[in-house]
């Protein structure tokens, strides 16, 4: 039989894990024994969804775009790990852009598999299907929804232009993606892209599905899709919306429910990043075993044996953002002694994905290092989404409480009634406090598209040798330490992989690939 090498295809059932490789099995039926026919079916299908939920988070997927922003710099004698990424000259080729296409395109694959099983599933049998079974299913339909709507989400953030009003009907300015699970080897049956309006309208509506399907009630630290993650999920995208009276009003809505705190001293910052604690988490996926392992977020950022050197160290400038008194500053990065081929010296690291957290000493697995439990929600997150979207809206004294929240529990000397040391302007504050709060957590693109802002890398960091400071950067230039990008850039938007572009005649790429 067949094989196709298509991403809008992809089916890996039984817990295969997501990748770039779409050689895995036939596409033109579903293997036998797959249909769904009891509640553990459904059961298991979402494991499935959950284990490449895990493995197309975190990861090169949260570290490339990081590298392309204002943050780091590559280290003299680097592997060239992500260098195309970092130096803005990535191509439709790229490995990492392919990944990330797949895996999402994957999972809606899997969404639309579950979706349709549960529709065309027969549950009058009451001893097969119970009360309880029921609901099961329910909620595994709900995840499905869910689980599409945030994957048609990133996609857009990825390879879409930022939501714009104009834009909305411009052909070719959405994703392209199918509803239904209908496998076959004729490419003209594959999906062109849609507009912006149709793949925002399709998110929107598998979020309200979402809700109508699940019943787990949020608490911190929960492990599943609950209904404070979809509540999280509608505030995220009704930010990049502009739809920010619904964006405030699902924000609030989970900082006003009482279940989620924001951490407020090192002691719980490095809990909460070294040791999984669930601090913050509305949604932290589990990991229960060693083959749950998540992407290792942390190894380009720190040396993989002792005494050698990461491929990237933060920016002077970065370090400079950060004040003495800010709890992330001991968390986020250590300073400790590489070696490079300029010598061997002291350096700050990036450290937020230590090297042996807590799951190396659960599973001693080299596979265990430099990662921990993904948060793809966390309450000051929503904090900040409040602030930025009652700042849009010209309401700056709300849009300053939110902030000065977060601010509050993050740096030890902030003091509400004089903001000046750090910030004046209510929005700018917003923009340098997201920027603190998430690096390294691959939002950072995003924001900057969001605000139509550029790119421009701050002074990079030297190297301490015996107390002499000598430059660390590798080949210092305008694509690389001094590299300045202007808002509206075609590559602030990813391109549709090769693969899928020689695979499907219907697709069309974004501009300047």
């Amino acid at each position: 039989m067949k094989k196709i090498k298509i991403y809008l295809l992809l089916l890996l059932v039984g817990g295969v894990v997501a990748s770039c490789d779409m050689d895995k099995m036939p596409y033109d039926s579903i293997p036998d024994g797959e249909a769904f026919t009891t509640p553990e079916d459904f059961s298991r299908f979402d494991a499935t969804l959950y284990a490449y939920l895990r493995s197309t988070t975190y990861g090169d997927s949260y570290t490339a775009p990081e590298l392309q922003c204002d943050g780091f710099n590559a280290v003299t004698g680097f592997t060239g790990s992500l260098n195309s990424m970092y130096s803005w000259s990535f191509t439709d080729e790229e490995s990492t852009v392919s990944t990330v296409y797949g895996n999402y395109q994957a999972i809606i694959a899997n969404c639309n598999f579950i979706i349709e099983g549960y529709n065309n599933c027969d549950t009058t049998n009451t001893i097969i299907f119970t009360e309880e079974g029921k609901k099961e299913m329910k909620n595994v339909k709900g995840d499905a929804f869910f689980l599409r709507a945030y994957s048609l989400y990133n996609l857009a953030q990825y390879f879409c232009r930022d939501y714009d009003d104009a834009l909305l009907d411009q052909a070719n300015s959405g994703v392209s993606y199918r509803l239904d699970y209908n496998p076959s080897s004729d490419s003209h049956t594959y999906p062109a892209r849609k507009t912006m309006r149709e793949t925002y309208k399709q998110i929107t509506n598998d979020i309200d599905s979402a809700a109508k399907y699940i019943t787990r009630e949020g608490e911190m630290g929960a492990i599943y899709v609950t209904r404070d993650a979809i509540l999280a999920l509608t505030a995220r995208v009704a930010l990049t919306m502009g739809d920010y009276d619904l964006a405030i009003r699902s924000a609030e809505e989970l900082i006003n429910g009482g279940n989620y705190w924001i951490a407020s001293s090192i002691a719980d910052l490095e809990d909460m990043w070294h040791n999984d604690g669930t601090q913050e988490s509305i949604l932290q996926l589990r990991t229960s075993n060693q083959s749950e392992l998540p992407l290792q977020t942390g190894v380009r950022y720190l040396p993989t044996e002792e005494g050698s050197a990461p491929d990237y160290v933060p920016t002077q400038a970065l370090l400079d953002f950060f004040s003495d008194e800010d709890f992330r500053k001991d968390v986020y990065f250590m300073r400790d002694e590489i070696t490079t081929t300029r010598g061997t010296g002291m350096v700050y690291m990036f450290n937020k994905y230590e090297d042996r957290g807590k799951l190396y000493d659960d599973y001693q697995r080299e596979a265990a290092r430099f990662t921990v439990e993904p948060k793809l929600f966390r309450i000051t997150e929503m904090y900040l989404i409040a602030a930025e979207a009652y700042a849009q809206l010209g309401e700056t004294q709300k849009a300053k409480d939110m902030l000065d929240a977060v601010m509050i529990n993050r740096i030890g000397d902030f003091d509400p009634s004089n903001t000046a040391p750090y910030y004046t302007d209510v929005m700018q504050g917003i923009k340098d406090e997201r920027r603190r709060e998430f690096l390294g957590e691959g939002m950072r693109l995003f924001d900057l598209k969001r605000w139509n802002d550029g790119v421009t890398r701050g002074t990079p960091q030297q190297m301490d040798v015996e107390g002499e400071f000598v430059d660390i950067a590798q080949s210092p230039g305008a694509n690389t330490t001094q590299l300045v990008r202007e808002a509206g850039n075609d590559r602030f938007v990813w391109p549709i992989p090769r693969q899928e572009i020689d695979a499907n005649p219907q697709v069309v790429q974004n501009p300047g690939y």
